[in-house]
């Protein structure tokens, strides 16, 4: 028998709670991306891969917004990834550019986790 995580259940709160978090940090990530203060926006980008991998250990694999929540979440990561390389690095332009495909695939998680 398959368990599947309910609309409401402990874990599809959690993972909707760490997508919230996720996109939070996100959006100062960005700010301070935009601003050109790289330490900062590389704190803010390495707080939103930890919510973004603590949302797909408690996502619900067998729905269908989950699945999704999942694969979005992946994506992010690894534009996340990216961006913490260039921003250490001191490339800008470059971490920005993955910091704008992570949040865009933040922000379509975030409308799927709001349907799990």
């Amino acid at each position: 028998m398959i368990v599947t995580a309910q609309a409401g259940s402990p874990d599809v709160k959690a993972a909707q709670m760490h997508v919230q978090s996720m996109v939070e940090e996100g959006e100062q990530m960005m700010s301070h991306g935009d601003q050109v203060h790289l330490d900062v926006m590389l704190s803010h980008a390495e707080a939103m891969r930890e919510h973004a991998k603590a949302a797909m250990e408690v996502a619900p694999p067998n729905d269908m917004h989950g699945r999704e929540v999942m694969e979005r979440l992946k994506e992010a990561i690894g534009h996340l990834d990216e961006a913490i390389v260039h921003a250490r690095r001191g490339h800008g332009d470059a971490a920005m550019a993955h910091a704008k495909k992570a949040m865009a695939h933040a922000r379509e998680g975030a409308k799927h986790a709001k349907e799990m």
